[in-house]
């Protein structure tokens, strides 16, 4: 089978302008990923993979598998071991503790062994070392805006995944691009099954059983849940390769990333400008389709340029380095293959984290380009700060909200985003949307809407920069304006109220002169996020839009008082 290679090269622009397209976007793209997967059961020899992710980093029962949970790394978790040897670095139940901890009396709790460097919720833990930047409740970030360690029971990922029935451990948040991807999810219904519309949105907190979690632990699964109907109503799947098939190379100038995947390739350059930044440094990812970035990026925090590709119209074969690899009529849109460039080009970081940290990273963009830094925001955990600039429909504007609330002239309906260009899935989304106007919209059908999509970033920053301004209708203000008034009910209940901020500031669309009222809020989340100072203060929202809807007419939830953490 002949090879396929894709090569695009971005040159260094940092020119601003506010081009705006027939459409009423300037042009542009997205970024981010996240997987779809799944436990895999009855692996040996070192790696457990879910469909298309990564569930676990090394060590598999030489004869069995964990009865509730998968093993990382010799670590067992989530169940008593039923059969085989026992996982590399650890025992079954009655054997030695593995190495960072010790059990009362040596005798392990039922529900496995202890996880290096954390505790065990099978039973009681009297001894471990720290994970690595201080102890790890679950919910406190260390300094550059993720966790490398600590204990977990009944999942995934090193440091511990909740397990699939409903979660019980610590998720190490901002150190893989799924950290969920264990957590059991049933079949999804197909769309023809919702025939009942609610223009209200969701519940974030009620599962697909219909029971709501009570303690923030349970989060990590709920999470996964809402991400595959992500994934399967509104985005398209975006896969994980295999472990070994992203290669690359990162200097202070430019980042080359290879995919070999299933006899497909491709191959795609950035450019860095590391602005006075000392390495490893922090850095912005910022898309550009001839734009530049009208958000400033302070100085010691790098730059790095992403061309977003995509094409307009609502059929016909795709372009871009994710359709090379997976073929030009794969469902995802546009959006979500742009994605998973971004989560590739992590991929390189994490391999040489030398000059860029991979950990302490920002995306944003304007209008379709900050509806690519919304999603790619949502699709890749390893996104420390996300920040979409007057992002609109497919960004942070729910879909059902919009013949609720923005029907003026110039509004954009969700059928936009899958034909003027597929920044979503036309096969996802289509079911629910026919045309641009009430009548043939059905978004209120959705079983998930945007608020959740921005839940699923906590807690990890969501700075959302927007532009009321009624010369230019295309951002649907009044759905922005309560979506990202939801989503903060949702980051309060989960005890992270403090990592979502909003400002709403009048003016030219994507205006190159960065509007005033957006810079206090801008440097504190990049402060506290990316530079790792934990006293900045965040969490503000604030807007001069005029006659403010309510957001609390818009969803018929209560927030639940969830106990533990994160």
């Amino acid at each position: 089978m002949r090879l396929r290679i894709a090569i695009f090269t971005i040159p260094l622009s940092l020119n601003a302008c506010s081009e705006v397209d027939g459409g009423g976007d300037p042009s542009g793209g997205t970024v981010g990923g996240t997987s779809s997967g799944g436990v895999t059961t009855g692996a040996t020899g070192g790696e457990l993979r879910g469909t298309g992710g990564l569930v676990s980093t090394g060590g598999a029962a030489a004869g069995g598998m964990a009865t509730g949970g998968v093993f990382t790394g010799g670590v067992f978790t989530g169940g008593v071991f039923t059969g085989g040897a026992p996982p590399a670095g650890g025992q079954a139940t009655g054997g030695a503790p593995p190495n960072g901890g010790q059990t009362t009396g040596g005798t392990p709790p039922t529900g496995g062994t202890l996880p290096t460097g954390g505790a065990n919720t099978g039973g009681a833990n009297t001894g471990g070392t720290l994970p690595t930047g201080g102890a790890n409740t679950g919910g406190t970030l260390p300094t550059g805006g993720a966790n490398t360690g600590g204990g977990a029971t009944g999942g995934g990922e090193t440091g511990g995944v909740a397990n699939g029935g409903g979660g019980s451990g610590v998720v190490t948040w901002g150190r893989e691009e799924n950290p969920t991807a264990a957590c059991a999810v049933g079949t999804l219904p197909e769309p023809n099954s919702f025939t009942m519309g609610d223009p209200r949105l969701p519940d974030p907190f009620k599962r697909l059983d219909g029971t709501r979690i009570t303690d923030r632990s349970e989060w990590a699964c709920r999470r996964e849940e809402i991400l595959r109907q992500g994934f399967k109503y509104i985005y398209g799947d975006k896969p994980i390769p295999a472990e070994g098939a992203v290669t690359g190379t990162v200097s202070d100038t430019s980042i080359t990333v290879r995919v070999n995947e299933g006899g497909k390739s491709a191959q795609f350059n950035v450019t860095v400008d590391m602005n006075g930044a000392t390495a490893p440094a922090p850095a912005i990812i910022y898309y550009d389709g001839g734009m530049g970035s009208p958000t400033p990026i302070p100085n010691g925090v790098a730059k790095i340029r992403f061309n977003a590709i995509e094409a307009q119209g609502g059929s016909g074969a795709k372009t871009g380095p994710f359709y090379d690899v997976y073929g030009t009529d794969h469902p995802a849109g546009y959006l979500t293959a742009q994605a998973w460039q971004i989560s590739r080009i992590i991929d390189v970081l994490e391999q040489d984290p030398s000059i860029i940290d991979p950990y302490r990273l920002g995306l944003t963009g304007c209008s379709r380009n900050g509806k690519g830094a919304f999603v790619g925001g949502v699709l890749d955990n390893r996104i420390a700060l996300t920040i979409p600039v007057e992002s609109g429909i497919g960004g942070t504007v729910a879909l059902r909200l919009v013949e609720v609330l923005d029907t003026y002239s110039g509004s954009e309906w969700p059928f936009h985003s899958i034909s003027y260009v597929r920044w979503l899935s036309e096969v996802a989304l289509g079911p629910f949307t026919s045309g641009n106007a009430a009548g043939q919209d059905n978004t209120d059908r959705l079983p998930v809407d945007m608020h959740e999509m921005m839940a699923l970033i906590a807690p990890r920053g969501l700075l959302i920069l927007d532009n009321p301004s009624g010369t230019y209708n295309g951002l649907d203000r009044n759905a922005a304006w309560v979506t990202g008034s939801v989503a903060k009910v949702a980051f309060e209940a989960l005890g992270v109220g403090d990592a979502i901020s909003y400002q709403g500031a009048s003016g030219s669309h994507c205006d190159p002169n960065f509007r005033q009222p957006y810079l206090a809020p801008l440097n504190a989340m990049i402060d506290k996020f990316l530079k790792g100072n934990a006293s900045a203060s965040t969490g503000t929202f604030g807007t001069d839009l005029g006659n403010k809807p309510s957001p609390e007419q818009h969803y018929s939830w209560t927030a639940p008082t969830l106990t533990g953490e994160l």
